[in-house]
């Protein structure tokens, strides 16, 4: 059960046939001898990764386009998204590159495919 308050608070996130992520109460439906979950919180898959995750991390090609990845990664920057690490092999000499503060992201769906269809990213993932 969603109450009015939770709803109009989060009613931009109420879209047919998309993830939703609730905390709430458990109690008894006394009515139809079931349970019942009173909604306390609400999150989109998006906003549900931001809270739990604890980055985005992925393997990329040492020939990446640093151009392209700052043109793909920029419509998805949010300050308070997820922070970006990035697995390289420069010369066989693997590495992580972390990118600054100012390179967190929201991290989409739609995010996540063109890192890897854009960049050629592998094993693109959220850490929890």
């Amino acid at each position: 059960t969603v109450y009015a308050e939770v709803f109009e608070e989060n009613k931009h996130m109420f879209k047919e046939d998309e993830f939703l992520a609730v905390i709430g109460k458990v109690s008894e439906d006394r009515f139809s001898g079931g349970l019942r979950i009173s909604a306390e919180k609400v999150f989109d898959i998006v906003s549900a990764r931001v809270k739990h995750g604890k980055q985005l991390a992925m393997a990329l090609p040492t020939t990446v386009d640093v151009r392209k990845m700052a043109e793909v990664l920029a419509p998805h920057r949010h300050a308070d998204g997820l922070p970006i690490s990035m697995r390289i092999t420069p010369q066989g000499v693997g590495c992580v590159v972390q990118l600054g503060e100012g390179w967190r992201v929201a991290p989409s769906d739609d995010l996540q495919h063109a890192l890897r269809q854009v960049l050629g990213a592998q094993e693109v993932e959220i850490e929890y």
